[in-house]
């Protein structure tokens, strides 16, 4: 009984022996398989670092028939999703691409494949809608930039360098424009009438408009005067009295230089209108209609500080077609004090004087004009 027993006992133990050398050889073998495949990972690694497309497409060509092929392909699959994530399309293309070509029947490559290549597509419209945004943004900066450069000129004498560029040296001393316009609404235009061999004294209230238009035509400045003064309420007594008088001027003028544009000459027609009482025989030696060509010479608008200075000096040769009229001249000043300025538009206080003077027969007219006028200007665009 005991040597049955002792038989069955050796007979246990070999068999345990034997299993644990088997155990032991699938272990090695085991680990010898997560060796080797692992030592392949690395070297998936470094090739998706270094993004080498051959060197991917020889290593899965030589592991092609191994029995972890499946093994190999998936960890490249995964390092192709990590690139995707990164949006870096390129080269994820390129990895699926390779994986496809040494596995036709890889499905889910294809599919990745697919996908990638639809991102890929997705993420090139957004980057040349970014880039058609970038730069119109730079158009539109540049065109800024363009416009204030343009405004800087105008209000600056700039000097050139060596290298082509500019450099700004001092303020101009108006705003640099290629056409002006101003205008202006006398609120209060106050005559006086006088003939001191008639004993005339004649005061009249009334209204003004003036408008001035200038263009710079290459070396010359061209333009015209416009001005009409409507006195209507008669202020006199007595025999002094007049109804209505009425000035006209529509003066085209042309400045021969730039160089000094603030002196131009003028020629255009000028026409003055009288109203006179019929119960008044006092009155009766004074003009009454004139109407004239006019030849005069004007400083037109020059800057003295900020205030704008003009004066004018004309010369009616229409008097050689009255008999009673020996000569006629007219003249007048004018100061455009700016108060305030509106966007491109400058508004400004107006004192002006007028005067025509008739050299008659029988003595001297002289009519004078004192107005009071809003303004406004075009300034430098």
């Amino acid at each position: 009984m005991v040597l049955k027993n002792m038989k069955i006992t050796n007979r246990k133990f070999k068999i345990l022996i034997i299993s644990a050398a088997l155990l032991a050889t699938a272990g090695a073998g085991a680990f010898a398989v997560e060796e080797y495949v692992s030592a392949i990972y690395k070297q998936i690694d470094t090739i998706f670092s270094k993004k080498s497309d051959t060197e991917l497409n020889t290593l899965l060509r030589q592991n092609q028939n191994d029995r972890f092929y499946y093994l190999i392909e998936n960890y490249t699959e995964k390092k192709i999703r990590r690139l995707i994530v990164a949006n870096d399309y390129d080269f994820a293309l390129t990895a699926t691409e390779i994986v496809i070509e040494n596995n036709m029947d890889n499905d889910r490559a294809v599919e990745m494949y697919s996908s990638i290549q639809d991102a890929y597509d997705d993420q090139k419209r957004y980057e040349e809608q970014l880039e058609i945004a970038r730069q119109k943004e730079l158009e539109r900066i540049e065109k800024e930039k363009e416009s204030k450069r343009a405004i800087v000129d105008k209000q600056y004498i700039s000097s050139k360098t060596a290298s082509g560029g500019a450099v700004y040296v001092s303020g101009k001393e108006t705003e640099s424009r290629d056409s002006g316009w101003y205008g202006s609404i006398g609120l209060a235009d106050v005559s006086a009438v006088t003939d001191q061999k008639a004993d005339v004294n004649a005061f009249n209230y009334g209204i003004a408009l003036a408008y001035t238009y200038e263009h710079i035509a290459g070396p010359c400045t061209v333009g015209a005067d416009l001005a009409i003064d409507l006195r209507f309420l008669d202020l006199g007594s007595g025999d002094s009295r007049l109804p209505l008088l009425v000035d006209f001027d529509i003066l085209p003028k042309i400045a021969v230089t730039n160089s000094f544009k603030y002196f131009l000459i003028r020629a255009g027609f000028t026409a003055v209108k009288t109203g006179k009482p019929k119960d008044s025989e006092k009155v009766k030696p004074l003009v009454g209609d004139f109407y004239t060509p006019t030849l005069g010479i004007q400083l037109e608008r020059f800057p003295i500080g900020p205030v704008a200075f003009t004066m004018n000096l004309d010369y009616y040769p229409g008097h050689l077609f009255y008999d009673d009229i020996t000569a006629a001249f007219g003249a007048g000043a004018n100061l455009s004090v700016p108060f305030a300025k509106i966007d491109q538009v400058k508004l400004s206080f107006n004192l002006g004087v007028k005067d025509r003077i008739f050299m008659k027969d029988d003595g001297l007219e002289n009519r004078a004009n004192i107005i009071l006028a809003i303004g406004a200007e075009n300034v430098g665009k």
